[in-house]
C-alpha cells in the first residue's frame, strides 16, 4: 500500500521543494493502491511545497470530445466581478484534480471549456488573466505567469503526452495547421490537422524530453513521474518549433513512406538537434489568422497521390476527400457535418503539400 510518507520521499527526489509554484497532470490509478486515495496524494503534494508553494492543475471541461451537449452547457461567462470563475461545474480531468477544485480556499480561472484551478499564495495571480485568452492555450494562458515565477512542471503518473502547453506554441506562433475554432467557447480543436507525435507516439516524446535534459523522472509510488522546470520546458518548445513549425504534427514522411512511425523517430532526432545546437528564440507568427474554420471551396487541392490519401466519404451532395492523417474529429460522426470543414485538414494546409508540391 501505498502511503502518504512514500509519495513525499517519491515528490522530493523528483526536485520538488517548499514554496515551489507548481502546475500538475497526473494520474491516480498509475500510483498504485493509495492508502486514503486521493485526498492522500493531495495531502502529500500540499505538505511537500509548503504553505508558500501553490499547486495549479486542469479543470478542463474537455467536452468537445465527450457529450457536446456538455460542450455548449456551460455556466461560466467569464463575467465575475473578480476576474476569477465562480462556476462549480466539474472538470473531466481525473479525481485528483477534481478534488484539488473543491479544496478548501482553491481557485478558479475564467475560461468557457479550459480553465484551470490553483491553491495556494500565487493561485490568483496565475488565473487571473486566463479570461483574456483567445483560444485555449495561448497568450494569457496561466503557463506565462508560471515562467515568471520560475515555477515547475509535474507529471505524476504520467508521460509528458499528457502535458496540454504543448499547444502554447501553436496558437502563439499561428501555425497553419490549427483546427476548427468555436470563438464563443474560446475552444480551438489542436488536434485535427494531424495526428500528434505525443498521442501518437507518447513514449518517443517521453525519451526526447529526458534526452534533451529538462526533464527528471523517478518513482513516486508504484509509478514513474517526472519534474521540469516551466523555463526549461518553454524554451525548449520555442527552440523546436523554430527548428520546425510543423514537429508536432506528422504526415508521411515521403513520396512513397505513409509510416508515421519513421516520421516520428525523424522528427524527435531533429528536436534533440535544434535543441543541442543552443536554445533559440522562437519564430515570428506564422500569420494563419485564429478564425472560425469553413468549407473547402470546390478549387482546393486534392493529393492523391498522397500515402495518407484514404478516398472519398459521400456527405450528403458532396464528396469529401478523407486523409487517414487526420485522425477522426468527432464533428465527423456526431453532427453529421463534412469532414473537411471542421478545420484546415485540407491538402493545402498540410505539411506534406508544402514539402512535395504537385509537379
Amino acid at each position: 500500500m501505498v502511503t502518504s510518507q512514500n509519495i513525499c520521499a517519491g515528490l522530493r527526489a523528483l526536485g520538488l521543494e517548499t514554496g515551489d509554484v507548481v502546475m500538475m497532470h497526473s494520474s491516480l490509478s498509475a500510483l498504485g493502491p493509495v492508502d486514503g486515495g486521493a485526498e492522500t496524494v493531495v495531502e502529500a503534494l500540499l505538505e511537500v511545497i509548503g504553505d508558500s508553494g501553490t499547486l495549479l492543475v486542469p479543470a478542463f471541461r474537455d467536452s468537445v470530445w465527450g457529450d457536446l451537449a456538455d460542450f455548449s452547457n456551460t455556466d461560466c461567462d467569464c463575467t465575475s466581478a473578480d476576474g476569477l470563475c465562480a462556476s462549480e461545474q466539474p472538470g473531466f480531468q481525473g479525481i485528483i484534480p477534481e478534488l484539488i477544485r473543491r479544496w478548501p480556499g482553491a481557485l478558479r480561472s475564467c475560461h468557457p471549456t479550459h480553465s484551470w484551478v490553483a491553491v495556494g499564495p500565487a493561485a490568483r495571480a496565475l488565473l487571473i488573466g486566463h479570461r483574456k485568452t483567445p483560444a485555449t492555450c495561448g497568450r494569457y494562458n496561466p503557463f506565462e505567469h508560471l515562467i515568471e515565477l520560475d515555477g515547475k512542471l509535474l507529471i505524476l503518473g504520467v508521460q509528458v503526452n499528457t502535458i496540454t502547453l504543448w499547444h502554447y506554441y501553436e496558437e502563439l506562433l499561428d501555425v497553419p495547421y490549427l483546427g476548427h475554432f468555436w470563438p464563443q467557447q474560446r475552444h480551438l480543436n489542436n488536434c485535427v490537422g494531424g495526428k500528434r507525435i505525443q498521442y501518437e507516439y507518447p513514449g518517443i516524446m517521453q525519451e526526447v524530453c529526458k534526452a534533451s535534459g529538462i526533464l527528471k523522472t523517478g518513482a513516486v509510488g508504484k509509478g514513474t513521474s517526472g519534474l521540469m522546470r516551466v523555463r526549461d520546458f518553454d524554451s525548449f518548445m520555442a527552440t523546436i518549433f523554430a527548428d520546425d513549425p510543423n514537429c508536432m504534427v506528422l504526415r508521411p514522411p515521403t513520396r512513397d513512406c505513409g509510416d508515421l512511425a519513421q516520421d516520428a523517430l525523424c522528427k524527435g532526432a531533429a528536436m534533440l538537434r535544434a535543441w543541442a545546437e543552443g536554445p533559440a528564440p522562437p519564430p515570428e507568427s506564422l500569420g494563419v489568422a485564429l478564425s472560425a474554420s469553413s468549407a473547402p471551396g470546390p478549387g482546393d487541392t486534392v493529393r492523391e497521390d498522397c500515402p495518407a490519401y484514404a478516398g472519398y466519404h459521400q456527405a450528403g451532395d458532396e464528396s469529401v476527400p478523407v486523409c487517414r492523417a487526420n485522425g477522426c474529429h468527432p464533428d465527423y460522426f456526431r453532427n453529421g457535418g463534412i469532414f473537411a470543414a471542421n478545420g484546415p485538414t485540407t491538402c493545402d494546409a498540410c505539411s506534406w503539400h508544402r514539402k512535395y508540391p504537385q509537379g
